[in-house]
């Protein structure tokens, strides 16, 4: 059998251009990159969580991959813990401790209920909740607390200080002189052009980590790591030159990397093609059409001027050729 036959029958071809192909599953945690200092930061983290660390936080800009690190995260913690993810693209000391309410002590959800903790409760009601949790996670007489928790917190929203110390509260919690409920917080930071060559972990406090953007080489390490492991025939697929474009076009980040390959699979299927060239790259990194402009015209704002204008001309045309022929 050879495999370096980079022929894909039409079938296959299909496939990879449909939901199901490469670069479609972002959140696959069998398709964890550790490259761009990923794997060593969720080896610091799950080592912290054991040495008894309560609050972590995680920074990152969109598309940098928390989202499948919180999930990575998660699989790596739950046979040792109780692992509770708040993935909500909302987040508020309403919404959290509601979250938390029925994951922990269900019997008590209705402290705060579903349009509260939309409208924001009171404070009574946070004050309550926040008691029965507390509460809860100090209750290790009544055999249900058999493991310590984890929350991972990441949502799109930006968390405020009243949810930040909701959190400051719970994992201070401990029981037998160990922390009960370990929180990984993962921040959402703005979108930055270009790249930088600076790391940013240097300037974190302790239990801080950056998700930094992926250089040249981690990038073409990256496109073969996923299609190794999509397609071991087909590992070699993205050349330098197509690893330099895609480099240049994603300035590093996972979200833009996956988005052009994808699109690149997509049109290179249209085009009935076996396999991804640099052309199809070069189509599949083209700037969005721009949006056609609704400003009305001068002739269309006008309109009732330029008719009578129209109307006034031709009845004066006619009336001095019939001065004319007399």
């Amino acid at each position: 059998m050879n495999y370096n036959d980079s022929s894909v029958e039409t079938g296959r071809r299909h496939y990879y251009s449909s939901s199901q192909g490469p670069f479609h599953n972002a959140n696959n945690i069998f398709m964890f990159y550790g490259g761009g200092d990923r794997g060593l930061i969720v080896e610091s983290i799950i080592r912290s969580i054991r040495s008894d660390e309560s609050l972590i936080h995680v920074h990152g800009e969109p598309g940098s991959g928390k989202t499948l690190l919180s999930l990575v995260i998660s699989d790596r913690m739950k046979n040792r813990y109780n692992t509770i993810r708040y993935d909500v693209p909302d987040i508020s000391e309403s919404l959290l401790l509601r979250h938390l309410l029925i994951e922990l002590c269900p019997q008590k959800a209705d402290l705060i209920s579903a349009e509260d903790a939309q409208a924001g409760a009171s404070r009574e009601a946070i004050s309550a909740a926040l008691i029965a949790l507390i509460n809860q996670l100090n209750d290790s007489n009544a055999n249900r607390i058999r493991k310590p928790y984890v929350l991972l917190v990441d949502s799109h929203a930006q968390m405020d200080q009243q949810t930040l110390h909701i959190i400051e509260q719970l994992s201070a919690v401990k029981v037998s002189g160990r922390t009960i409920m370990h929180c990984v917080v993962f921040n959402r930071e703005k979108q930055k052009s270009g790249i930088s060559h600076l790391n940013p972990q240097d300037s974190l406090p302790p239990n801080h980590y950056h998700l930094r953007r992926l250089t040249l080489a981690e990038i073409n390490e990256y496109l073969r790591h996923h299609m190794l492991l999509f397609d071991f025939n087909r590992r070699d697929l993205f050349t330098r030159e197509m690893s330099y474009f895609i480099a240049d076009r994603s300035e590093g980040v996972f979200r833009a990397i996956n988005k052009l390959a994808r699109n690149a699979f997509t049109i290179a299927n249209l085009e009935a093609a076996d396999k991804v060239s640099m052309s199809h790259l070069l189509m599949a990194g083209l700037p969005p059409r721009a949006e056609p402009s609704y400003e009305s015209s001068f002739l269309a704002r006008h309109r009732a001027g330029v008719i009578a204008l129209m109307g006034s001309c031709v009845v004066a045309s006619a009336a001095a050729a019939v001065f004319l022929m007399r």
